[in-house]
């Protein structure tokens, strides 16, 4: 089992260190919509839209991973996660924010679906234990990405 953690320790570092990221900008959005002016119910919207992009992203990220494979279709939705993460500094209106908030949503789906399918195929012992650390890892990230 040390053998296997230590073989994706770095998988774990840097899906921590771009989960740490991905949760302090969903609580500077959140802050910076409020000083922007935008209503308690326009940030709710702006903010759940996120999720909608997870439900989008069930659907289309599958299809990726089979048609490009993981190690593409991780990289564009890193580079799609970290350009989206920027646009929200040169736009800062809701319509705006709201669709930006889907394409990270689907993204980072798309992230999470191509670490755990291909953790899913390449871990056949102690699956459960490695999947409780990576979860252990990704939770605390973001979480200390709030910080």
């Amino acid at each position: 089992m040390i053998q296997i953690v230590t073989a994706i320790r770095s998988l774990l570092l840097g899906m921590g260190i771009f989960l740490a990221g991905s949760g302090l900008l969903g609580t500077l959005l959140g802050l910076r919509a409020g000083e922007e002016g935008f209503s308690e119910a326009v940030i709710g919207l702006v903010m759940s839209a996120f999720f909608i992009g997870y439900i989008l992203g069930s659907y289309f990220c599958p299809k990726l991973i089979r048609r490009v494979g993981h190690i593409r279709t991780f990289a564009v939705m890193a580079a799609i996660s970290c350009v989206v993460a920027l646009l929200h500094g040169l736009f800062v209106d809701p319509y705006v924010w709201w669709i930006l908030r889907i394409i990270n949503g689907m993204s980072i789906l798309g992230l999470y679906m191509v670490i755990e399918s291909w953790l899913n195929e390449q871990i056949t012992h102690y699956r459960g234990q490695i999947f409780g650390i990576y979860m252990t890892v990704s939770l605390l990230a973001l979480g200390a990405g709030q910080f």
